[in-house]
């Protein structure tokens, strides 16, 4: 997948769809940046996602207080969720909780409310992006990183 994807969303039940098909076009390993507003539905998203891809639904919650969820799966490496809105980067809490290791992990990683600093540790994010538009349906835009690490061509020492 190289070009984004965009999902209208009328109802809830079309925003659990949106996120049932973005967990099909999903790598193994992989971080995104979720932006909207507050209450545009980044947490409902990764939840449906979550569920998608054999997280327990009833473990997905929204982690501003706590700043990182991790969300267990039967076969897979847990899934990642992470609220940077209350973190300053490179702040001693971003240090403390490990921010720098959870990015750097082998799994899905899920950072609502990115900082610049989240670009230095994983410049290859999918973006996702959550607007509210006049009507109250959403509008979701899935974009694939520019460069997967797949793609980034070795030069020769």
């Amino acid at each position: 997948m190289t070009e984004p994807r965009v999902f209208h969303c009328a109802t809830e039940a079309d925003s659990e769809a949106a996120g049932r098909e973005i967990a099909s076009l999903l790598p193994q390993i992989a971080l995104f940046h979720l932006i909207g507003e507050l209450g545009a539905g980044k947490t409902f998203l990764v939840r449906a996602i979550a569920t998608a891809l054999g997280a327990d639904r009833e473990e997905v919650s929204s982690p501003t207080f706590a700043l990182v969820h991790e969300y267990p799966r039967k076969s897979d490496p847990p899934i990642i969720h992470i609220d940077a809105y209350r973190l300053s980067e490179n702040s001693r809490e971003w240090m403390e909780i490990g921010i720098p290791e959870l990015l750097a992990s082998d799994t899905l990683r899920f950072v609502e409310w990115p900082k610049s600093g989240f670009a230095d540790m994983g410049p290859d994010a999918f973006t996702i992006e959550i607007r509210v538009l006049e009507d109250a349906s959403r509008e979701i835009t899935f974009t694939p990183p520019e460069t997967s690490r797949q793609d980034q061509a070795v030069s020769p020492d």
